[in-house]
């Protein structure tokens, strides 16, 4: 007999690893991950099962491992956020994730087309020196009312992926950051 085909990605598997900083019901992880609960029951498992996870009757905690995994990554990167930007693609839900002092980020079109292949229906890379701009684009936007969103330092980056559902969203903008990031492709690779 052939066992279910997994209906999530190793992204998936990031985006609930970052929630559970917190102490969270597999119900209500099921919720904010847009994911069935057996899918994060699934999920739970296989953290469980990298030493991430530690669990008891009264549910799941990060293990010592799990806890200098996660903040090695928020060292790298902030938490994704649900931006509110009424100027910035109104028709759609967009997720920030800032990834501070990103190196290589050349080659934005690579980085967009990333997030399109993992859900979003498009993405834009903004960096902070003094204030938000699009490294790759000599049009002019004031994205002040981003900036108050994040703590920015300069060399920072903002990977702002939309659609119309959040977890498209996020996964689209974690795969750019996965791109930027070497502790995160770090934690993706061991998965």
């Amino acid at each position: 007999m052939v066992g279910n085909i997994p209906n999530f990605t190793k992204i998936d598997v990031l985006r609930c690893f970052l929630r559970l900083e917190k102490n969270m019901g597999r119900q209500e992880l099921a919720r904010e991950l847009e994911l069935g609960e057996g899918t994060v029951r699934t999920i739970l498992e296989e953290l469980k099962s990298k030493n991430l996870l530690d669990s008891t009757k009264k549910g799941h905690f990060l293990s010592r491992k799990g806890q200098d995994a996660l903040k090695k990554m928020l060292d790298a990167i902030s938490h994704p956020k649900l931006l509110e930007a009424e100027n910035l693609y109104p028709e759609y839900r967009k997720i920030g994730v800032l990834v501070k002092k990103a190196s290589n980020i050349q080659g934005l079109y690579k980085l967009r087309d990333i997030a399109v292949r993992n859900g979003a229906d498009g993405a834009i890379i903004l960096k902070f020196d003094g204030r938000l701009y699009a490294p790759e684009s000599d049009f002019e936007q004031d994205y002040k009312e981003i900036e108050g969103q994040f703590d920015f330092k300069d060399n920072d980056t903002l990977i702002i992926a939309f659609s119309n559902a959040r977890r498209q969203a996020e996964n689209g903008a974690l795969s750019i950051a996965i791109e930027l990031s070497s502790e995160l492709k770090s934690f993706i690779n061991e998965l």
